[in-house]
């Protein structure tokens, strides 16, 4: 599969920055569903997305943004696998993997040395979301759903060290650090819809940043810390937002009938990449969005 970008890379496509948000470019053509893309390497040369393959397998692909070419992020791995993220740096990767119908397993791989680290799955209904790395790369955030709760939990990149960081009232999913490590983004239902909060590593200081009847879900810190990017049914549909670190300067990004979502920063800060459903087709586009809103 191959990616039409016309006779000029991604990168350097050229976006006027008079407007926050300018016209979007896609990335991807096939219409497939889609959802979780991350940028996998420092530089943002490399994209990882899931894709559904067919309608019982969901594959983790890479994109190369020099030439459009897609190919599997993980070939070897036969079964179904979610949510990929990186550390900072781009040497782990933790994604959620399908072990069987409704079991799914957390694991952690070093690159290149190829180690591999696993939370298996528990039993009953329960089951990992939302792995994200520390800014060190040394830990691993991750939602867990057990029964009528989702908390926030954190292991080391080997597992171990097992912590509970955010758990109730209500939901709590979509962990995402601010790049000097102080705080972490996430979404709760602690005061009734899906609302966004930052916290201290720890857990404690739970503060709120949105306050909307809508559903506000999946933040995500820039690397540079300045802005959270956000998706929210505010406006009647689900559209990509952002806005200051401190909640301030909401503003929307997107203007599309259908749903825009699963937004992730360029690692410059200025651009994004999110999925988006236009005529029941699924694909990834680039969004430049400019300098910090004053």
């Amino acid at each position: 599969m191959r990616v039409a970008l016309g006779c000029v890379g991604v990168l350097g496509i050229w976006w006027s920055a008079v407007t926050l948000a300018a016209e979007s470019r896609p990335l991807t053509t096939d219409g497939r569903f889609k959802d979780a893309p991350a940028f996998i390497d420092p530089a943002g040369h490399e994209l990882a997305f899931v894709v559904q393959e067919t309608p019982q397998w969901m594959r983790a692909m890479r994109l190369t943004l020099a030439d459009g070419a897609v190919v599997a992020l993980n070939p070897e791995w036969p079964k179904n696998e979610f949510e990929p993220a990186f550390s900072r740096d781009g040497t782990w990767m933790a994604s959620v993997q399908s072990r069987g119908n409704l079991s799914m397993a957390l694991v952690m791989r070093g690159f290149p040395q190829g180690r591999e680290f696993e939370l298996p799955p528990e039993g009953g209904f329960c089951g990992f979301r939302s792995p994200t790395f520390t800014p060190d790369g040394k830990h691993v955030y991750y939602s867990f759903a057990d029964r009528d709760r989702q908390a926030i939990m954190a292991v080391n990149r080997q597992g171990g060290d097992k912590r509970t960081i955010i758990d109730g009232p209500g939901h709590a999913n979509w962990p995402s650090f601010s790049p000097d490590g102080r705080q972490f983004a996430f979404g709760s239902t602690r005061h009734g819809n899906y609302e966004i909060y930052v916290a201290q590593p720890d857990g404690s200081e739970v503060r709120r940043l949105t306050e909307h009847p809508r559903q506000d879900i999946r933040p995500r810190f820039s690397p540079d810390g300045k802005r959270i990017v956000f998706t929210s049914g505010r406006d009647g549909n689900y559209e990509i937002y952002v806005m200051h670190a401190d909640g301030s300067h909401p503003r929307r990004l997107t203007n599309n009938p259908e749903r825009d979502d699963y937004a992730c920063w360029h690692p410059d800060s200025r651009h994004i990449v999110y999925v988006s459903e236009r005529d029941g087709r699924y694909d990834l586009y680039w969004l430049e969005v400019g300098d910090v809103s004053p």
